[in-house]
């Protein structure tokens, strides 16, 4: 999917904002034709810190979000990574699977935790 040039892209985002989001390493685009393309994990991404820029967060603040997701990443990977390096095709996809469910535990963890610290910011 591209962000074109218009004012506003499908994902709700301007192409000033997708290339503040890139600066930030927030979405990285493939170049195909002298056009931007982004994949559709990217559009998602793009359209998530455009909703949360409409509250008043720019690039430069999201990018916290990139570096706590950099680092959960890298700590899940350090579990399976004898897996994913294994010459075996079957331990590659089971650390692969491994990798997913640890995943989803993790987002399940670091919403839990998001929603007790806005909780306890409420009642101060």
């Amino acid at each position: 999917t591209s962000i074109g040039t218009g004012t506003t892209h499908a994902c709700g985002i301007t192409a000033d904002f997708a290339r503040r989001l890139e600066e930030y390493d927030l979405v990285t685009p493939r170049i195909e034709a002298g056009e931007r393309m982004y994949r559709e994990g990217e559009v998602d991404i793009a359209a998530a810190c455009g909703r949360l820029a409409r509250h008043g967060l720019d690039a430069r603040h999201l990018r916290a979000f990139r570096t706590a997701a950099g680092r959960q990443s890298a700590l899940l990977e350090q579990l399976v990574a004898s897996g994913l390096r294994s010459r075996d095709l079957e331990r590659r996809r089971a650390a692969l699977d491994d990798l997913e469910s640890l995943a989803g535990v993790a987002t399940e963890l670091a919403q839990h935790l998001l929603v007790r610290d806005l909780r306890e910011a409420s009642e101060r």
